[in-house]
């Protein structure tokens, strides 16, 4: 998903591991783990065919922690 690109684009770091780390600081005493990641994963994955990817952590961590709230 992240990483090397075959555009010729700077690669960049996979944010998934941050991204958990958040939502589980933030909503970890209200869901289990496995609903924090899964909604991580897919919040990612809406955002992967962007073309500008510096923003893709925030707008992931903003659309996911819309879901969690909606889940608590």
């Amino acid at each position: 998903m992240y990483g090397s690109s075959e555009s010729g684009q700077p690669a960049v770091a996979d944010p998934l591991s941050g991204l958990r780390k958040q939502l589980t600081d933030a909503y970890g005493d209200q869901l289990p783990t496995e609903a924090i990641d899964r909604i991580a994963e897919e919040s990612l994955v809406e955002f992967m065919d962007a073309k500008v990817r510096e923003f893709v952590p925030v707008l992931a961590w903003r659309r996911a922690r819309q879901r969690l709230r909606h889940t608590t």
